[in-house]
């Protein structure tokens, strides 16, 4: 995906920037039918679902301007470095525009950080031409532990890390963001997955650092809506973050 920062907000810019999703246990064929008319309707940047519904879903997109996102070792990360970059070449088929995977956070706790780095680069060369997101769960982190997750992350190749699954009891914050924006440092972008359920969290994050949203499609819909209501352009220097 390409990002623009930008001081003034239109509900363009706002849909362009969310990615919803239907990654619920009980995920339906009706809940990607909902999916992929809600991205006809908004016009979100990107979306995604369960892996079963992905030659659908891919199929489906391409009367829309949402491009098709996978999720890779989703949520937990821990399967084998090699069922993931078997998951990655099937993906690839697709031509997926998003590849999230998941980095195994319990070899990052353990400081195995050599076979952090290989997982992540496996994948990353099986992902050629796709934009790769790596998912650091930082709500499970402490501070020091998501900047060695980002780190890691840009050593590997990714052009994005994202904050969490969403599958976590406790959200993503401001401070995380805030955390992370300052260990990459430019040098790739960053997305928010977990707890962002209003615009105000939305335009907070944004403000923190954050590109891009991974968001529930129910609470994009209602996010999108309200920034609808609105009825104007929203400018950053009326946000404060706390």
């Amino acid at each position: 995906m390409k990002e623009y920062r930008k001081q003034v907000l239109t509900v363009k810019d706002i849909a362009y920037m969310m990615d919803p999703s239907v990654l619920k246990l009980d995920t339906s064929y009706e809940d990607v039918y909902a999916l992929v008319d809600a991205c006809k309707k908004y016009d979100f940047g990107s979306c995604f679902a369960w892996p079963g519904y992905y030659p659908l879903l891919s199929s489906l997109l391409k009367d829309t301007n949402t491009s098709f996102g996978t999720s890779l070792s989703f949520p937990s990360g821990q399967e084998a470095t090699h069922t993931k970059v078997q998951q990655a070449e099937w993906f690839m088929t697709m031509d997926p525009v998003e590849v999230d995977m998941v980095m195994n956070v319990g070899w990052l706790k353990s400081k195995r950080y050599d076979e952090v780095l290989a997982d992540i680069k496996a994948v990353r060369e099986a992902t050629k031409g796709a934009s790769l997101k790596v998912i650091i769960e930082a709500m499970v982190l402490t501070d020091e532990e998501i900047e060695k997750a980002c780190e890691l992350s840009i050593e590997a190749g990714a052009d994005y890390v994202k904050s969490g699954t969403g599958f976590s009891s406790d959200p993503t914050t401001v401070h995380h963001v805030q955390v992370m924006h300052k260990a990459i440092a430019g040098r790739a972008k960053l997305k928010v997955a977990g707890g962002v359920r209003s615009l105000d969290t939305l335009l907070k994050m944004y403000k923190a650092g954050a590109d891009r949203f991974g968001i529930g499609l129910i609470s994009a819909v209602s996010i999108i809506e309200e920034a609808i209501a609105i009825g104007h352009d929203i400018d950053m220097d009326t946000i404060q973050v706390d």
